[in-house]
């Protein structure tokens, strides 16, 4: 068996991508242009403390109620001040402010630090549209994705080098809004990041309920968040892939593999 790690996605474009600023691409390969880093750091730490500020106070006191449960082993992981593994975390995908109010349930004190705070993928054409979006979203660690151009393109790389340094990358893997009760097919990308990331990250599956009623698609003023809604977020258990990577690169067992 042919054991190269890349995968191949059959439905792939290959189209080249332009991508805003403060992201640029040379040669493939994305490239986010912070200027004067420490001053970059602090504007981007801003960003992500009061946004996680302003998602706390929406649960809090703009909901009917919210329940978190089974967070523990997720901060536990995150907060362990040996971990060398990168995290994924993966969840449904309801509304446009699952992130980050998702995030809000989280203890205040994990985003003293950046290195502990999320990277996402955000569709390219919602939130980099205008220069002050694509700062915006740039300080925030979001990476603008084009949805369509295949797991290959350099979003998907530059998530992929987060990983790589041991960051925490977060993903939808329906890639669009479903507020049908019905889970959609994965896309492709959530299996790139796992195989080919140097050390296989700790994968953490999310699913919550609620943020479809905070922001319904069929109504008039969709960009408006409704309040008084009922919150579920569930944290499922660390899953880890690593035997099963090391079984695969060792031939021992193959892509089509149940489990």
């Amino acid at each position: 068996m042919n054991k190269n790690f890349k995968m191949k996605e059959p439905y792939s474009t290959f189209k080249p991508v332009e991508v805003p600023l403060p992201y640029y691409v040379d040669h493939g390969k994305m490239i986010l242009k912070t200027g004067t880093k420490p001053l970059w750091n602090f504007a981007s730490w801003c960003i992500i403390t009061s946004t996680v500020l302003v998602s706390k106070f929406f649960l809090k006191f703009c909901t009917s109620s919210y329940n978190v449960y089974n967070q523990e082993p997720f901060i536990k992981t995150l907060m362990d001040p040996n971990r060398t593994r990168p995290i994924l975390t993966v969840a449904n995908h309801l509304s446009t402010l699952d992130d980050p109010l998702l995030w809000g349930s989280i203890p205040f004190k994990n985003f003293l630090s950046r290195h502990r705070t999320r990277w996402t993928l955000g569709a390219q054409e919602i939130c980099f549209t205008t220069p002050k979006l694509s700062n915006f979203f740039a300080l925030g660690q979001v990476i603008p994705t084009i949805r369509g151009a295949g797991i290959y393109q350099p979003a998907m790389n530059f998530a992929l080098e987060r990983l790589n340094e041991g960051r925490w990358i977060h993903i939808f893997p329906e890639a669009k809004i479903n507020q049908t009760t019905e889970l959609i097919y994965f896309k492709w990308g959530i299996g790139r990041l796992i195989m080919e990331s140097i050390n296989p990250p700790i994968v953490i599956p999310i699913w919550h309920k609620g943020f479809e009623k905070v922001m319904p698609k069929e109504r008039d003023h969709t960009w408006i968040p409704l309040f008084g809604k009922n919150i579920v977020i569930v944290y499922g258990d660390p899953i880890d892939f690593k035997d099963i990577l090391i079984n695969y690169r060792a031939g021992k067992t193959d892509e089509a593999t149940n489990y």
